[in-house]
């Protein structure tokens, strides 16, 4: 999802700098991403966050696949540095609770909620 929404976004001039930690998905992302920056670490850590320039961006996207990862970054982006717009995706439906605006979530991307709505709306 992550080089998906990099290229739909670096496609209508943005500048996109992305967090990963796993060594193999860094390779692959350096190879498919060229143009983007990419900071090895855990965007749930404020140091990664601070060497990823994070104080100068205006968004943050978290979409790794563990809901608490999303939560944490998403708030620690909003608090801890006061990036203007955040996203989280929500993996576990049961999960979608926690993620509100109190906890630093602006928009919310509840995967399992948006597909099986669009299939029962195509099924009717």
């Amino acid at each position: 999802m992550g080089c998906y929404l990099a290229d739909l976004l670096i496609q209508r001039g943005h500048r996109i700098t992305m967090i990963e930690r796993s060594p193999s998905v860094l390779a692959q992302l350096r190879h498919e991403q060229p143009s983007v920056k990419i900071v090895t670490g855990s965007g749930t850590d404020p140091d990664v966050l601070e060497s990823s320039g994070i104080r100068q961006i205006d968004a943050v996207a978290a979409l790794t696949g563990a809901d608490e990862t999303n939560l944490v970054v998403a708030s620690l982006a909003r608090y801890a540095f006061h990036v203007r717009r955040t996203l989280a995706r929500v993996n576990d439906p049961a999960n979608a609770w926690m993620f509100t605006a109190e906890q630093g979530v602006d928009i919310i991307l509840n995967q399992a909620d948006l597909l099986a709505r669009r299939i029962a709306d195509d099924l009717v």
